[in-house]
């Protein structure tokens, strides 16, 4: 069984990822949170094959978030799943430690791709 955690702060958005991947892996363990403080927690809380999370600012602490969560889980997989354009930001979240990197405007096609790889490989996916 997979298991996998969405982390945006825009209810929609999980909602609609959880969606996707809920027709996708049907037998999957999806678990919705907010960004902020509760991450550490849940993050804690269980053995997540891959967390799925908007990364917010990269210029305001979101790749020191990104980083904390590789270095103190560093076997998780995080596909970043962002509004901020792929060319000025990709690269430095997959240095920070992404597994991958996904615009929001993605098709729900290009989403499941993208977890499919990510869980597939240890190589960053741009």
């Amino acid at each position: 069984m997979i298991r996998i955690l969405l982390a945006d702060d825009t209810t929609i958005i999980r909602k609609g990822v959880k969606q996707i991947l809920s027709q996708e892996y049907p037998s999957a363990q999806i678990e919705e949170i907010e960004e902020g403080d509760e991450w550490t927690e849940k993050i804690k809380d269980a053995p997540w094959d891959i967390i799925i999370f908007d990364l917010p600012d990269p210029d305001r602490g979101g790749l020191d978030t990104l980083k904390r969560i590789r270095e103190n889980f560093p076997r998780i997989r995080i596909l970043i799943l962002s509004l901020h354009p792929k060319e000025n930001n990709a690269r430095r979240a997959l240095k920070a430690g992404a597994s991958g990197y996904l615009g929001k405007d993605a098709a729900p096609e290009e989403l499941i791709r993208a977890v499919q790889q990510v869980l597939a490989q240890n190589q960053p996916l741009l």
